[in-house]
């Protein structure tokens, strides 16, 4: 089972760590429901319905949908910001919280024998998918792609011609 889940908007994307994106998606989706109630959310209640497939079978990545409105786009940085800040109010989750989470009927999210999971790769896996969809995410190193939500910390991989 692959370790990497890819990360794309429009024709620009990147590589994460399966268990990092899903701790990023576990939180957005926490921070996205009460919104999804409002009129005219059923886009954001489709989305919340993806990434919990997203976070949970990881043979799926995140594909931001290129054809939300900007309003929408504003929208989801908006609370992917919010998630990120969430995270970030803490230095680390352990295996037992991240078990224990329910994110799609009874499937959870496997942290692959870590103990405990540091947030601030988590929340600069979350910038950047931020990055990549406002358009600011640095191009990777050449011959290489952007690898995110590791346990150090950005990296890169290297990309086959």
């Amino acid at each position: 089972m692959s370790q990497t889940q890819y990360v794309q908007y429009r024709s620009g994307g990147f590589w994460a760590y399966d268990v990092a994106l899903a701790i990023f998606l576990k939180h957005l989706i926490d921070v996205s429901v009460p919104r999804a109630v409002a009129p005219g959310s059923q886009w954001l209640s489709e989305a919340i319905s993806w990434w919990r497939v997203v976070a949970a079978i990881h043979d799926y990545g995140l594909e931001i949908d290129k054809a939300w409105s900007a309003s929408q786009i504003d929208t989801f940085i908006d609370l992917a910001n919010r998630a990120c800040n969430l995270l970030a109010e803490r230095d680390r989750i352990t295996a037992d919280e991240i078990t224990a989470w329910k994110i799609l009927d009874e499937l959870r999210i496997f942290p692959r024998g870590a103990t405990e999971v540091l947030t601030a790769p988590v929340v600069e896996l979350g910038r950047a998918i931020i990055a990549l969809v406002n358009g600011t995410l640095p191009a990777a190193p050449s011959g290489r792609a952007w690898f995110y939500g590791t346990p150090d910390g950005r990296d890169t991989i290297r990309m086959q011609q």
